[in-house]
C-alpha cells in the first residue's frame, strides 16, 4: 500500500493511462455481435476444413495445429483492437511508420530462398515460422488511405488530383512494384481494387477514376503479355482442356471436385480430389474441397455468410461517426470480400489461377492473423458508431 497522500504505483498509473488514452470505455462500447460471431464462425469452420483438406499431406496435424495457433492469436488481437480507438491510427508517424515497416519486409523477403518459384515468404525453418509481408501491405494501404483521404476531405482538397490522388498513387505504386517483383499479381490486383473503392467512397470525382481505367487496363495487359506463364494461365483459363495434364491440370481438378459434390456433397472428410489430385487443397483451392464435401448447399451457405459479412461491414461504414471510420470500414470490408470473391472464382474457373487464399477459412497464418486484426479495427468503428448514436439520442432526449 502506498503511504497516505502518496501516488499510486507506476504500474497502476500506466494501466490507467492506457485505459484513458488508448482504449474506448468498455462499459459504453458495444460489439457488433453479428459481425464478431460471423468472423469467429468462419475461423472455426476454416480450422475444420483445413484439417479435412490436408488429410492427404505428409503432416496434416501441422496444418491443423498451425491454423489453431494462428486463430487463437488472431482472435486475441481482434479482441484487443476492438477496443483501441481507431482515431489512434490517423497519425502521420504511425501511418508512415507502418508503411516503412511493410516496405522493409517486402525488400527483406528477397533475401530468403524462393518457395514455389516466388519470393513471397520470410521463412525461419529452424523455428517453424513463416510470414507473408504482402498481407500486411493490404492493411497498410487501407490505414494510409483512411487517414490521408479523410485529411484531404477535411481540407476540401478531395477533388484535386495532385493533392489527393497523386500521393496515393505513389504509395500504391511502391507497394505494387515490390509485390509484383515477388511475383504476385493477385495481391497487386487486390491493392488496386482497395485503392479505387476507397477513392470512390471518399468522394473523389468520377472523372479522375474514369481516367485511371485505361491506364489500369493497359498495365494489366502489359503485365500478362510480357510474362509467358501469365499468358499461359489466361489461355488455359479460356480452354483448360487444351492441356489437361499440364497447365490446365489445376482448374480441371478443381472443377471435377466442385462438380462431384452435387447438391448435398460427398460428406465431410469424404472428398476424393484432395487425395493428391487437387493442388493446394488446404489453401488456394479449399473452396473446391468445401464444394465437393458439402455440396452446392455448403458452397452457397458459405457465399451467403460472406455476403452477410459484407452487409455488416458496409453497415458499420454507413453508421461511422466520421469520414475516417467510414473509409477504414469500407477498405477492410472491400479487402476481405473481394479476396473471397477472387478465391471462389478461381476454384470455379471464372478467373485465371492467382494463388489467393479464402479469408478466415484457408490455411495461412499471416492471412488469418492480419484479417482478424483488420476485423478488430472494423469492430471498433461499428462500436463507436453505436456509441455516437446513443449519445445523440441522449442529447436529443
Amino acid at each position: 500500500m502506498p503511504p497516505e497522500g502518496g501516488t499510486p504505483n507506476a504500474l497502476a498509473e500506466m494501466t490507467n493511462q492506457i485505459r484513458q488514452n488508448l482504449l474506448t470505455p468498455f462499459e459504453e462500447l458495444r460489439w457488433d455481435l453479428w459481425l464478431a460471431a460471423t468472423a469467429i464462425g468462419l475461423v472455426i469452420f476454416g480450422v475444420v476444413m483445413v484439417y479435412s483438406a490436408s488429410v492427404a499431406t505428409k503432416s496434416p496435424n501441422r496444418f491443423l495445429f498451425g491454423q489453431i495457433g494462428w486463430a487463437v492469436l488472431g482472435l486475441a488481437v481482434m479482441a484487443v483492437l476492438q477496443r483501441v480507438d481507431y482515431h489512434r491510427y490517423a497519425r502521420p508517424a504511425f501511418v508512415y511508420g507502418f508503411l516503412a515497416v511493410c516496405v522493409a519486409l517486402l525488400l527483406v523477403v528477397f533475401l530468403f530462398p524462393k518457395v514455389n518459384g516466388a519470393h513471397r515468404w520470410i521463412v525461419f525453418r529452424s523455428l517453424g515460422i513463416s510470414g507473408q509481408p504482402s498481407e500486411l501491405a493490404k492493411l497498410a494501404l487501407i490505414l494510409f488511405l483512411g487517414w490521408f483521404l479523410s485529411d484531404r476531405d477535411r481540407f476540401k482538397e478531395i477533388d484535386k488530383f495532385w493533392a489527393t490522388i497523386a500521393p496515393g498513387l505513389v504509395v500504391l505504386g511502391v507497394l505494387a512494384v515490390l509485390i509484383l517483383r515477388q511475383p504476385d499479381l493477385g495481391t497487386t490486383l487486390m491493392l488496386g481494387v482497395i485503392f479505387v473503392v476507397m477513392l470512390f467512397a471518399a468522394g473523389v470525382p468520377m472523372k479522375h477514376l474514369y481516367g485511371m481505367v485505361p491506364v489500369a487496363i493497359g498495365a494489366g495487359v502489359l503485365m500478362i503479355l510480357k510474362v509467358a506463364w501469365r499468358l499461359d494461365r489466361v489461355k488455359v483459363f479460356l480452354d483448360p482442356e487444351s492441356d489437361p495434364l499440364g497447365k490446365g491440370y489445376q482448374p480441371l481438378q478443381s472443377l471435377i471436385a466442385v462438380g462431384s459434390g452435387g447438391v448435398n456433397g460427398q460428406g465431410f472428410g469424404l472428398g476424393k480430389q484432395k487425395l493428391s489430385f487437387l493442388p493446394a487443397p488446404q489453401s488456394d483451392y479449399i473452396f473446391a474441397v468445401i464444394s465437393e464435401e458439402l455440396g452446392l448447399t455448403g458452397a452457397i451457405t458459405l457465399t451467403l455468410v460472406m455476403g452477410f459479412l459484407l452487409w455488416r461491414g458496409l453497415r458499420a461504414a454507413h453508421r461511422a461517426p466520421d469520414k475516417l471510420g467510414n473509409l477504414l470500414a469500407v477498405g477492410i470490408t472491400t479487402a476481405i470480400v473481394t479476396q473471397a470473391f477472387f478465391n471462389m472464382s478461381v476454384a470455379l474457373n471464372l478467373l485465371p489461377s492467382k494463388g489467393i487464399t479464402l479469408p478466415l477459412v484457408s490455411a495461412g497464418g499471416t492471412s488469418l492473423f492480419v484479417t482478424l486484426a483488420a476485423i478488430g479495427i472494423l469492430l471498433n468503428v461499428s462500436g463507436q458508431a453505436e456509441l455516437t448514436g446513443r449519445q445523440r439520442e441522449r442529447e436529443s432526449g
